[in-house]
């Protein structure tokens, strides 16, 4: 991720830039949502592996300007958490509406009327190298999550389901750190982001330890909130109480 990040996507418009990721069935699928959380709708790339030909498209456009330069750090962040918001740890196909403080990411008083169970919020950055300091200092893992006001609210008195149930089957084996209410309703200042809004949240912060040793806040303000259907958010959340019919 890193490598394809450090050029444009594309040479010529139309095909992938060359990359490791096309050899494999998971390299392929994760091109596959990178593209599609990338660049806009309508445009599509294609890629060829030991003589099979591959095509990509885009669906939401976080970072259109990749097809013309390498990738920047702050569109590294919100491809990222497009990334991780899709992430589904039963294998199964969940529709989401997806919303930030990004001109991609508005959204339509139908889906927001069809979509109005919060559940959970992604930030991070999988394309700079482990043990790297990034432009924001982080050195960690760079996958992170919090979980939001209403799933807060939905799983009042079931706290152990309070996490990324969709997200990760299993917390034994699950990568993402999660790090508690996006905007806590019961303690403010304990809150994960000190910015909220109708349009998202800002100001994510991530704990971290630098090279030195010593832990530090690291703030993120490319932040992507998942919203679920009413019937998907009962299926992976049984025991929490959803807040609007």
């Amino acid at each position: 991720m890193n490598s394809l990040s450090m050029s444009r996507i594309t040479a010529d418009g139309r095909t992938l830039a060359a990359t490791d990721l096309l050899r494999g069935e998971d390299g392929r699928e994760l091109l596959r949502y990178t593209i599609a959380c990338a660049l806009p709708e309508g445009k599509s790339l294609v890629g060829e592996a030991d003589g099979t030909t591959y095509k990509f498209e885009g669906r939401i456009g976080l970072a259109p300007d990749w097809l013309r330069a390498p990738l920047p750090e702050k569109a590294q962040r919100w491809v990222t958490a497009c990334l991780l918001a899709h992430v589904n740890g039963y294998g199964v196909e969940v529709a989401i509406s997806l919303r930030g403080r990004h001109p991609a990411l508005t959204t339509d008083s139908a889906e927001r009327l069809a979509y109005q169970q919060e559940e959970i919020s992604f930030f991070g950055n999988v394309f700079q190298p482990l043990g790297k300091r990034d432009e924001l200092g982080d050195i960690g893992s760079r996958m992170y999550a919090c979980g939001g006001a209403l799933l807060q609210l939905s799983c009042a008195g079931n706290e152990t389901n309070f996490a990324p149930e969709r997200t990760c089957a299993s917390k034994d084996d699950c990568n993402l750190t999660f790090l508690g209410p996006c905007r806590d309703l019961t303690a403010p200042k304990d809150s994960v982001c000190k910015n909220a809004s109708l349009e998202g949240y800002e100001r994510c912060e991530a704990t971290v330890t630098t090279a030195g040793g010593k832990s530090m806040k690291t703030p993120y303000d490319e932040v992507v909130t998942v919203f679920l259907r009413r019937p998907d958010f009962s299926a992976f959340y049984p025991l929490c109480t959803p807040l609007f019919p």
